[in-house]
C-alpha cells in the first residue's frame, strides 16, 4: 500500500470513528453525513487498491455504513409517509431547535443545516475593504450590488432592484475570494464558501441534493451570500466530450436554483461567482450572473498599498519613496505574487540568524534586523510573476465582448 493509499485508508477510518461517535452521541444527522462520507472515502480508496482482501474489507465497511444511515434516516423521519410538503401537526410542534445563531429552525431546516455542514463553509469572515488595496471599481460595484440593498433596502423598491448574480473574473491572485469576504463582513451577511470539488465528489443524486440544501439554507439564513470559487469547474459548457451525466445533473440543478433564487428588499440572497476561465464558463450559467466584474491585476498605487499591508508589524527601513520604487518594478505582478515576495523577505534575516548558528540556543537572546531596499531586490531577481501578457489580453478581450472592465 503506498503513502497515498494508507492516508486515504486512515482518513476513512478516521471518519468512520467520528460517524459512530456521533451516532453513541444521538446526533444522528451529523453521523449521517460522516457515515456517507467516510463509505465515500472508501470507493476513492478502492479505485487504487488491488490487494483482493483489503478490497473486500473495504466493500463490507462501504456496506455497513450505507446502512447505517439508511436507519439513521428511516429513524429521524419517523412511521410518517413522505410528502412534497410535510404538514406540520401540533403533536410537532415540540419538534424544534436552534441553529448557531439562537434563531428557531425545525427538525427538517435543521437536516438541511446539517446537510451542507460537511461540504459547505458557513462563516462570518473578519476581511474589510480596507484590507484590500485598490480595485476601487469593482468595490463599488460590489457595494451596490450587496451592501447597499441591505443598509438600505428603501432605495431599492420597484424598479430598481439590486443585482441577483455577480462573476469576478480576472487572473489568479489578485483578490476575488478576499473581495467576497469583505463584502459579506461589510453587510454583516451569512457566508457561504461552497467548493466546487466537493459539489461533484458526492455520490450519484448527492451533488444536485447538496445545492438544493444550499439555497435553502442560505434563505434560511437571509441576508445571504453564496460565494462559488472556481466556478468554471462546475459550470463548463454542455455538450463537450469529457462531460459526464452526473456533471450535466449538477449544471442543470445549479442553473435552475440561480434561476429560480428568491429575493427580497428585507432578505437579500446574493450568488457570488469567481473564476479565472471564465471563457470556460457555459452561456446559460453566463446569463444567470447579471453583472460581469473584471478584477485586474493591480495597478502602482494598489501594487505600493499591498507591499505595505504584507510588511506591516515587521520592523523595515523602508520609507514611502522605496514602496514606490518596488511598485514600479513589480508591474505584471498580482496581488498573491507580491505577497509572496513580502513573505520571503521577511523570513531572510531570521534564515541569517538560522544558518549562521545563532539560534541553536532556544535561550539565547537575538535580534533580528529590519528588512530593507536591498532584500527585495535580491528577492525580486528570482520571484516572476505568474501572469504572463498573453492571458493577459485573453481577460482584456473578453471583459471588452462580455464583462466590464
Amino acid at each position: 500500500m503506498s503513502s497515498v493509499d494508507s492516508k486515504l485508508y486512515q482518513f476513512a477510518v478516521k471518519t468512520a470513528q467520528e460517524a459512530v461517535s456521533l451516532d453513541n452521541q444521538g446526533k444522528y444527522r451529523q453521523a449521517i453525513n460522516k457515515y456517507q462520507r467516510a463509505a465515500e472515502i472508501l470507493m476513492q480508496f478502492m479505485k487504487y487498491n488491488k490487494n483482493p482482501q483489503m478490497r473486500m474489507l473495504c466493500q463490507k465497511n462501504i456496506e455497513e455504513y450505507v446502512d447505517r444511515a439508511k436507519i439513521l434516516k428511516s429513524h429521524l423521519s419517523g412511521v410518517r409517509p413522505r410528502r412534497l410538503r410535510p404538514v406540520e401537526r401540533p403533536s410537532e410542534a415540540q419538534d424544534v431547535g436552534a441553529d448557531s445563531e439562537g434563531v428557531a429552525v425545525s427538525s427538517e431546516e435543521q437536516e438541511l443545516i446539517d446537510m451542507i455542514s460537511g461540504t459547505i463553509v458557513t462563516e462570518s469572515p473578519n476581511v474589510k475593504w480596507e484590507d484590500i488595496a485598490g480595485l476601487t471599481n469593482v468595490k463599488q460595484a460590489l457595494r451596490e450590488a450587496i451592501v447597499l440593498p441591505i443598509a438600505k433596502p428603501e432605495l431599492f423598491t420597484g424598479a430598481r432592484k439590486p443585482w441577483s448574480g455577480i462573476l469576478l473574473f480576472g487572473p489568479p491572485g489578485c483578490g476575488k475570494t478576499l473581495l467576497a469576504k469583505a463584502a459579506a463582513t461589510e453587510c454583516k451577511a451569512t457566508f457561504f464558501s461552497a467548493s466546487s470539488a466537493d459539489l461533484l465528489s458526492k455520490w450519484l443524486g448527492e451533488s444536485e441534493k447538496l445545492i438544493s440544501s444550499l439555497f435553502k439554507v442560505a434563505r434560511l439564513k437571509a441576508p445571504s451570500l453564496i460565494f462559488m470559487d472556481e466556478i468554471d469547474s462546475i459550470a463548463t459548457k454542455r455538450g463537450e466530450g469529457s462531460e459526464s451525466g452526473g456533471e450535466r445533473r449538477v449544471k442543470t440543478q445549479l442553473l435552475s436554483e440561480i434561476q429560480g433564487l428568491k429575493s427580497t428588499h428585507d432578505k437579500p440572497l446574493l450568488v457570488l461567482g469567481a473564476t479565472n476561465r471564465p471563457w470556460d464558463i457555459d452561456n446559460a450559467m453566463l446569463s444567470r450572473f447579471e453583472k460581469r466584474v473584471h478584477v485586474p491585476l493591480p495597478d502602482l498605487k494598489a501594487r505600493a498599498g499591498i507591499f505595505k499591508i504584507h510588511t506591516e508589524g515587521v520592523n523595515s527601513s523602508l520609507s514611502e519613496e522605496d514602496f514606490i520604487e518596488l511598485a514600479v518594478r513589480t508591474e505584471g505582478y498580482s496581488g498573491r505574487d507580491i505577497a509572496n515576495i513580502c513573505r520571503e523577505v521577511i523570513m531572510l534575516p531570521v534564515r541569517e540568524l538560522d544558518m549562521g548558528g545563532l539560534l541553536e540556543d532556544s535561550s539565547k537572546e537575538v535580534k533580528v534586523r529590519d528588512i530593507n531596499l536591498k532584500d527585495f531586490k535580491k528577492t525580486l531577481k528570482k520571484v516572476k510573476p505568474m501572469t504572463h501578457k498573453a492571458l493577459m489580453k485573453q481577460y482584456n478581450d473578453w471583459a471588452e465582448e462580455f464583462g466590464e472592465i
